[in-house]
């Protein structure tokens, strides 16, 4: 009994085995024959050799090389992925997935390997409807790009866990609508579940649209941008990215260069300018770009190092003004007085500080773009000089030059503008006389010098000061302007007191200390009245 059951097991080997070669001689030959036969065998008995001949079949149109080395891959890994396919169905189920598999292949065989590799896991996920339902999705999409819809399919077990089958259907959707750049794709693609965890499925397709707006001009922009989406939206919301990005790819259809390196600099900035600022800084650097793309590269690398130092002085309303001015100067005038003009921005600042606080300042800023609506290089010469001006005539003065320049602008020109402000003009020095107020140095420096040099008995230096009275020891410096009295005499007594005050340090000795002889005086003193005596206090 036992001997005819192994005859006949032997004879059906022999059999199955003569069918196998039979049906595999039409494709293959040689090793690669005697080998497809060995590891096909076992299917046999698993799906029968009919459905066996149907599996060779779709393999080869899968392949879409008939007995070329896809297909051979193909058939040496059907055993395996046959059997995982068991687990749910019988050959039923096999015979549809392979035929599936083959209908998609007419859009793609990245496609349709992908799916037949990924057919056993989707199986267990969403069953074989759900499996019919993802190839047609990804049919779709391969009409489009199978290229995309290849790498879809790898995700998508992953997706669906995440979103289910409708959140799958919603990213391909969003795959097929900013397919124009692959390598944005790819990144699109790899990114997305982590992007679901983060901003979940509706925030990823207004993000995504953002980022191929991004893509038209720069792949590798768009893709640090998706990437960084999450915590810059955390930072200042998703409004403010999309405001960014708008006036990035506003810029763009004028520089491209400026528009990525802008975007590639946002996460930076994004918190410590307004939107007016960024579109400033774009405006500025276009137009240096046009002429020196090596220092518009510059005044990018700068501008996070400048913004900060800004912010030191003032808030993002001061940023804005200073980058506001000198985009209005490039605009207008030419964009090196502009570069030059905000590397000097935190020095006149710190002078304007001297005599105000930061309202002063965005008022200065104020009032030179009004300026510079009629004379671009007298606003920069009233910029330059306002702290001199300030601190001779007051803001109130420095209002009436800036009144003053834009009149002669309009009337004589920008030349005669200029020369004004700068005081190089016949009527610049009538004109300033008579809006100052109170006493100036120069006009009663030569009686206080007179004084000190009586005081200290030889000759003291008096230098023009910008803020407060002081001595360095070897000068006096005391302020250009006195206007504490409507009467000039009192101001003249209060120069007077200033500058015997500082005399005074000179006169007793106040910089003559010096630390290195302390012991000495101490030694002297102890030899003189001895040792301080010990109290119980001292115990």
């Amino acid at each position: 009994m036992v001997c005819h059951k192994m005859i006949m097991t032997s004879l059906k080997k022999t059999y199955g085995t003569r069918k196998l070669k039979k049906l595999l001689n039409v494709y293959y030959e040689g090793e690669i024959h005697d080998n497809l036969v060995s590891e096909l065998y076992p299917l046999v008995d698993s799906v029968g050799y009919e459905a066996l001949e149907e599996i060779v079949g779709l393999c080869n149109q899968i392949a879409g090389d008939h007995g070329g080395r896809t297909a051979v891959t193909l058939l040496e890994e059907s055993p395996e992925l046959i059997d995982r396919l068991l687990m749910y169905g019988d050959k039923v189920l096999v015979l549809n997935v392979y035929a599936l598999c083959s209908q998609i292949a007419q859009y793609g065989e990245g496609t349709a390997i992908r799916l037949l590799g990924q057919s056993p896991e989707l199986t267990a996920r969403v069953g074989y409807e759900g499996l019919e339902k993802i190839a047609g999705l990804c049919s779709q999409v391969a009409k489009e790009d199978s290229f995309v819809a290849t790498r879809l399919l790898g995700l998508s077990p992953e997706l669906i866990d995440r979103v289910g089958y409708d959140g799958l259907e919603k990213v391909a959707g969003l795959c097929t609508q900013v397919a124009t750049d692959r390598r944005f794709i790819a990144a699109l693609l790899d990114m997305t579940p982590g992007l679901l965890d983060k901003v979940g499925i509706d925030l990823l397709e207004k993000v995504a649209e953002l980022c191929s707006q991004v893509a038209g001009y720069s792949s590798r922009t768009a893709v640090r941008l998706l990437g960084q989406s999450p915590e810059l939206i955390d930072r200042v919301g998703y409004d403010v990215l999309e405001k960014v990005v708008g006036l990035c790819s506003q810029v763009a259809q004028e520089d491209s260069f400026v528009a990525a390196r802008l975007l590639e600099m946002s996460p930076e900035l994004i918190e410590k300018v307004s939107p007016d600022c960024l579109a400033n800084l774009a405006e500025l650097c276009c137009l240096v770009n046009r002429d020196d793309s090596f220092i518009a590269a510059r005044v990018f690398d700068g501008s996070p190092e400048l913004i900060s130092r800004l912010h030191r002085y003032g808030d993002t309303e001061l940023v804005t003004n200073v980058y506001g001015l000198c985009s209005q100067v490039a605009r207008d005038y030419n964009w090196r007085t502009a570069v030059r003009l905000l590397g000097m921005s935190p020095d006149i600042i710190e002078r304007l500080l001297r005599y105000g606080d930061k309202e002063l300042v965005l008022n200065v800023y104020g009032l030179c773009s009004q300026v510079a609506r009629y004379s671009v290089r007298a606003a920069v010469s009233l910029l330059e000089q306002s702290p001199d001006l300030i601190g001779r005539a007051s803001y109130e003065g420095l209002e009436k030059v800036a009144y003053k320049a834009s009149e002669i602008a309009r009337v004589k020109g920008e030349d005669k503008a200029t020369s004004f402000v700068r005081g190089e003009s016949s009527e610049y020095a009538d004109f300033f006389e008579a809006i100052t107020e109170g006493l100036e140095l120069k006009r009663v420096r030569p009686v206080l010098l007179h004084y000190l040099n009586a005081l200290l008995g030889y000759r003291i230096e008096i230098v023009e000061a910008q803020g407060a009275a002081t001595t360095d020891g070897e000068r006096i410096f005391l302020p250009v302007r006195i206007k504490e009295f409507e009467d000039e005499d009192r101001n003249f007594i209060l120069y007077k007191v200033m500058a015997t005050h500082e005399e005074a340090h000179l006169e007793y000795g106040s910089f003559d200390f010096e630390l290195m002889r302390v012991q000495d005086v101490v030694s002297r003193i102890k030899g003189k009245y001895g040792e301080p005596r010990k109290t119980t206090c001292d115990n």
